[in-house]
């Protein structure tokens, strides 16, 4: 027992904890490297909802511009759902780092760690998470959707990781974490475009919005008189983009004589 103790709650690592904002120096062209990287991830993170369902269009073949013109509201709705999602699942995969920064930050300035249990308990946590949700997508035969997964939730929690538990002079200093976030949340999503977007699918799916849903659509006024069915694409606020059965985009206007049967 006093082994494990041991194990557990021996303090180690002190050496990876930077020094603290007493011991920074700040210089002026930090500072200017600090408001444009600043200015660029906000920026950035307002666009990737767009970057997301740009690839998904282009994986399907088709651009949607009352999607990103009306259904801009329902667009950023929808990824701030995602995003909720994926933020709480990275920190289930890697919160643990999180909590061992703190800790060993708190160890190194008070000689006290209150976060150690937390972060065993987060580490086996994240131990489970992993083999449970890779056996999940392997047993449906897409295992590639969990290391997709993996790779997100590394880098939110990356970046999270270089925020937590410093100074406003150590925050301002660290301009790098914030530039490989933009790097990685770029360079990921667009090399594996295939599984970005039937991430996108799936989630499309969910809310009966698109992602090869089945759909049936009967348009009827004075002037036409539309009725059809195939695999929905997209629905957005104006059209309705539907892959018919022998493979051919259709691009159907909604109007208030409009009928729509998803299943």
């Amino acid at each position: 027992m006093d082994n494990v103790k041991h194990i557990l709650f021996k303090p180690r690592l002190l050496f990876l904890v930077s020094n603290f904002d007493d011991d920074v120096r700040l210089e002026p062209m930090q500072v200017i490297m600090r408001i444009i990287v600043f200015i660029i991830t906000a920026g950035w993170i307002g666009f990737l909802p767009s970057y997301l369902f740009l690839i998904y269009m282009r994986e399907n073949r088709f651009f949607s511009y009352d999607f990103f013109v009306e259904g801009v509201f329902g667009l950023n709705t929808f990824i701030v759902a995602a995003a909720v999602i994926l933020v709480i699942l990275s920190f289930y995969f890697y919160g643990f780092f999180i909590l061992l920064k703190l800790g060993l930050q708190q160890q190194k300035k008070e000689g006290k760690n209150g976060y150690r249990f937390a972060a065993w308990v987060s580490f086996f946590l994240s131990v489970f998470m992993h083999v449970v949700l890779f056996e999940f997508f392997l047993e449906i035969g897409k295992p590639y959707f969990f290391f997709w997964l993996m790779g997100i939730s590394a880098i939110f929690c990356a970046l999270f990781y270089s925020l937590v538990g410093y100074g406003f002079k150590r925050s301002i200093q660290n301009w790098l974490s914030p530039v490989l976030f933009l790097a990685a949340s770029i360079i990921l999503p667009f090399m594996n475009h295939g599984v970005t977007a039937e991430m996108i699918s799936m989630a499309l799916r969910n809310f009966n919005m698109g992602g090869g849903k089945n759909i049936q659509i009967e348009s009827k006024n004075e002037e036409v008189e539309y009725k059809g069915e195939g695999k929905l694409i997209l629905l957005t606020p104006r059209n309705a983009y539907i892959e018919s059965v022998d493979e051919k985009l259709l691009i159907v206007p909604i109007s208030n004589h409009t009928e729509i049967t998803v299943w």
